[in-house]
C-alpha cells in the first residue's frame, strides 16, 4: 500500500501541475471573464466526481451531518479557484506554485497537533526550514524579478501587492480544504468522500457562475469562445487530482503525505518555470528552494 501511495503522490503532482499550466494559458493570453472562466473549471472538476460516482454500485449517500463540511469547502474551493487564476494573471508561474505548494502546512500541523501523529525533533526542524525557506523566496533583490525572454520587466512579472494578497487568499483557501476533506475521511470512514468532493466542487461552481454572470456578464462571449477549452482541461486535471488525494490518505498518513507532497509540488513548479516559461531567480529565491527541498525531506523522515 505505500508503494501504491507514493506513486500516487507523482500522478497528483503531475495532475497539478496540467491544472495549473491551464490556468496560467488561459490567465496570459485573455485575463478576462476569470470568475465565468473559474465557474467552468469547477463544473468539469465536479462532473468528474460525478461520472466516476455513477459507476459505484452502492449509490449516492449524502448524510445530513456531512452537508455544513461540505458547504463551507464550497467557499473555500470557489475562493482557491479564483484568486488562484488572478495570482498567476499577474504574477509568475513559478513563485506562485512554489508559494502555493505551502498551503499543506496546514494539513502538516492538522496531523500533528488534532490526529496526533507520530513527530520527531526533524519534523520540528523541517517545519522551521518550510517557513524559512516561504521567507526567502518572497525576498525580492536585485536580481529577483521574475520575467520571461521576450517580457518586458514589469511590475506584474514580479512579486506586487495584489499577487501577495492574492496568493495568501489562495494558501488559506487551499490548506483548510485539505482539512476539511481529511476530517471528513475520518468522521465518516471513508463511506461518502466522493459526494463530499462533488457537493464542494458543484457548490463552488454556483457560487462562481452567479458572481461571474454579476461581475462579468459583458465577458461571457470571450469565456465561451475562448475558455471553454481551457476551463475543460483544468477542470478535469483538477477532478481527477482531487480523486487521486482521496485514494493517497488511504494508503499513507497525512504528516507523511503532506510534506512529499509540498516537495514535488516545490520541485516541479520550479523546473517547470525554469525551464518551460524562462523564469529567473534571484538567488536567495534559489537558496528558498533548497531549503524547502531539504525540509521535506527531514519531514518525510
Amino acid at each position: 500500500m505505500e508503494l501504491l501511495g507514493y506513486l500516487l503522490i507523482l500522478l497528483f503532482t503531475v495532475l497539478q501541475n496540467g491544472e495549473s499550466i491551464a490556468v496560467k494559458a488561459y490567465a496570459k493570453r485573455y485575463g478576462s471573464g476569470g470568475m465565468l472562466m473559474n465557474a467552468v473549471i469547477a463544473l468539469f472538476a465536479a462532473v468528474f466526481f460525478l461520472v466516476t460516482d455513477l459507476v459505484k454500485t452502492d449509490g449516492l449517500y449524502v448524510p445530513l451531518e456531512m452537508l455544513p463540511l461540505a458547504l463551507i469547502n464550497c467557499c473555500l474551493y470557489g475562493a482557491g479557484f479564483y484568486f488562484a487564476y488572478l495570482a498567476f494573471r499577474v504574477g509568475p508561474y513559478g513563485l506562485t506554485r512554489l508559494l502555493a505548494s505551502f498551503s499543506l502546512l496546514f494539513s502538516i500541523f492538522y496531523g500533528i497537533f488534532f490526529l496526533h501523529e507520530e513527530t520527531t525533533a526533524l519534523t520540528y526542524i523541517g517545519i522551521a526550514l518550510i517557513f524559512t525557506a516561504t521567507f526567502m523566496i518572497n525576498m525580492k533583490g536585485k536580481s529577483s524579478e521574475t520575467v520571461t525572454k521576450n517580457e518586458p520587466k514589469t511590475e506584474e512579472n514580479g512579486i506586487s501587492l495584489a499577487w501577495i494578497i492574492y496568493i495568501l487568499i489562495t494558501v488559506v483557501s487551499n490548506g483548510f480544504i485539505a482539512i476539511l476533506t481529511r476530517m471528513q475521511q475520518i468522521r465518516f470512514d471513508n463511506a461518502c468522500s466522493n459526494e463530499f468532493q462533488m457537493i464542494s466542487i458543484g457548490g463552488s461552481f454556483l457560487i462562481l457562475a452567479v458572481l461571474g454572470i454579476i461581475i462579468d456578464r459583458d465577458k461571457l462571449g470571450v469565456v465561451a469562445k475562448n475558455g471553454l477549452l481551457y476551463g475543460a482541461v483544468s477542470g478535469l486535471f483538477n477532478g481527477a487530482k482531487n480523486l487521486v488525494t482521496l485514494a493517497i490518505y488511504l494508503c499513507l498518513p497525512l504528516s507523511t503525505v503532506s510534506p512529499i507532497k509540498t516537495g514535488l509540488g516545490m520541485l516541479s513548479a520550479f523546473l517547470i518555470s525554469f525551464f518551460f516559461y524562462k523564469e529567473k531567480y534571484s538567488v536567495r529565491q534559489l537558496i528558498g528552494v533548497v531549503l524547502g527541498v531539504t525540509a521535506i525531506v527531514l519531514l518525510a523522515l
